[in-house]
């Protein structure tokens, strides 16, 4: 009895062993914080050192074929899924406008995708565009309701709290057609307690945090 248990039990080691080994990727980027961004089936996930997977292939990992220009921190300038500070962006379509937030080193959605653009975290903080909604009446003919809406430049810990508003608020249009990029956050941060900013009149302002 003990004898046929022992040679079941090898039998089985080599089967989990090979159940282990991930095929037929596409692309595997750089470790960062002990996990490497693989895509599979147009689908990002990560893996860690061991090989094994830790985060879920999934599509709503952010990524772009074509990125935006160096000063530009926020999603356009993000080439491939990557960890930063524990966090990793995802993007979540509402009424067919992007929103972004964030999933933590397990997968699991920790900051909910609310935000028109962000950065990668930076001991600690992120950058956000953090959107308002102003409601200005009701068009009785059409029966909808007139609305306007703006967003400021925030600073947000790990758990997506607000800890500084740094500028704004600016006009934007949240419409499919209008908003077919997300606002760019163009940033430079000058040391842990200062960033630099260039606004949407393309001017730079400095500010303590």
């Amino acid at each position: 009895m003990k004898l046929g248990l022992l040679v079941t039990i090898f039998l089985i080691i080599p089967l989990l062993t090979f159940s282990q080994v991930i095929q037929d990727l596409e692309f595997i980027g750089p470790a960062n914080e002990g996990h490497i961004p693989v895509l599979k089936n147009n689908k990002w996930g990560f893996i860690n050192s061991q090989g094994e997977v830790v985060v879920n292939f999934r599509n709503d990992l952010v990524y772009n074929e074509k990125t935006s220009f160096k000063n530009d921190v926020g999603v356009a300038s993000q080439q491939i899924p990557c960890m930063k500070d524990g966090r990793i962006i995802i993007k979540k379509f509402i009424d067919e406008i992007p929103y972004y937030g964030y999933i933590d080193s397990s997968g699991k959605t920790v900051i909910e995708p609310e935000f028109l653009n962000v950065s990668n975290f930076n001991n600690g903080h992120a950058l956000a565009l953090k959107i308002e909604e102003e409601f200005l009446g009701r068009n009785d003919l059409l029966d909808i309701k007139i609305k306007s809406y703006k967003y400021d430049v925030v600073l947000i810990d790990k758990a997506g709290e607000v800890k500084q508003y740094l500028a704004g608020p600016f006009p934007v249009a949240v419409s499919k057609k209008k908003l077919r990029e997300p606002p760019r956050i163009e940033a430079r941060w000058m040391s842990e307690d200062l960033i630099a900013l260039k606004n949407p009149q393309k001017k730079w302002e400095v500010y303590k945090i």
